[in-house]
């Protein structure tokens, strides 16, 4: 393996361990979990999630039960949504996932020149090029 690679890449992952978009993601995920609506609500949902796979690994599941459940779950979920804080959390998260497809174009423009960017219309390029 090309160590100078690696260390390339080590310095990359530092310069984004830095970045405003990955510091303001870690800190609402860290705000997040101190939450304590969030974490009862994410709990809620995780319990529900668990209960719907045990029951459907059943030999004769309850379909009605996991019916019932499914419903309290996407309404534990849309109640996620809604809170300020997993607002807050999902919009530092997009906002990183920009950065890092900006990231990534960069090193596509470099190793696969000839993909150039489609311009976001990927009926133009087949879909090939991830704008």
């Amino acid at each position: 393996m090309n160590q100078s690679v690696i260390e390339k890449a080590q310095e990359l992952a530092a310069v984004i361990a830095k970045s405003p978009e990955f510091i303001s993601m870690r800190a609402t995920e860290d705000a997040a979990a101190q939450d304590e609506a969030m974490v009862e609500a994410f709990g809620r949902y995780h319990e529900l999630h668990h209960e719907i796979e045990e029951i459907s690994m059943q030999e004769n599941p309850d379909f009605d039960k996991m019916g019932a459940l499914t419903h309290e779950m996407e309404t534990v979920q849309a109640q996620i949504q809604e809170m300020p804080m997993a607002k807050a959390m999902q919009q530092a998260q997009q906002n990183f996932a920009a950065m890092m497809q900006a990231v990534n174009a960069e090193l596509s423009k470099v190793l696969a020149p000839e993909q150039e960017s489609c311009g976001g219309d990927c009926h133009s390029c087949g879909g090939h090029c991830h704008h």
